[in-house]
């Protein structure tokens, strides 16, 4: 497993991990990741799951988050 991802130019790191039942009764590993927000820097954290094929994380914190809207390169 990768404890470190870049997506656009922005560094995760993988802070913890816990499973949790699905639907069908077997168990899901889920990654908590932390960040910095592109907007204002501040650190925010996120969850994916690791079996996850894709990584397309939230650039921002709850306070900034706008979804929809692309993060400004020059931030």
């Amino acid at each position: 497993m990768r404890t470190e991802r870049d997506y656009l130019g922005q560094r995760y790191t993988v802070v913890g991990e816990f499973t949790r039942p699905r639907r069908d009764g077997t168990e899901a590993t889920i990654l908590t990741w932390a960040s910095n927000c592109a907007d204002c820097g501040e650190p925010f954290m996120l969850t994916t799951p690791a079996a996850s094929s894709k990584f397309q994380p939230n650039r921002r914190c709850q306070r900034h988050k706008r979804p929809g809207h692309r993060v400004n390169v020059a931030t």
